[in-house]
């Protein structure tokens, strides 16, 4: 009975770690949908809040504002071709995505 106890332990021990590991590796995802005109951004709650920018091929800005929730999509159909920078910025943490416009 004393070694299953030990077992169970360290199991949750182990799987307790990698959860947070995991959560402090994928604060912030990005990606295409289906529609290539769409860029999808996914956080965790505590990046709600955060700045999220746009910036063109050029580095100028394009449009900025607020992450109101966890997850929020970027329309870009309306966007010249080119290539984009996409910011997310909270509490001194910065993180870039690129979305290229075909």
């Amino acid at each position: 009975m004393k070694i299953v106890k030990i077992f169970l332990i360290a199991s949750l021990m182990v799987t307790s770690l990698s959860l947070s590991a995991r959560r402090i590796r994928d604060d912030v995802r990005g990606g295409d949908t289906k529609r290539e005109s769409l860029f999808v951004l996914r956080t965790n709650k505590e990046l709600v809040g955060a700045r999220v920018e746009v910036f063109n091929t050029n580095g100028s800005l394009v449009t900025a504002q607020r992450l109101q929730k966890k997850k929020m999509i970027i329309d870009f159909t309306d966007a010249r071709l080119g290539i984009y920078t996409i910011r997310v910025t909270k509490g001194g943490k910065t993180k870039d995505f690129h979305y290229v416009k075909k």
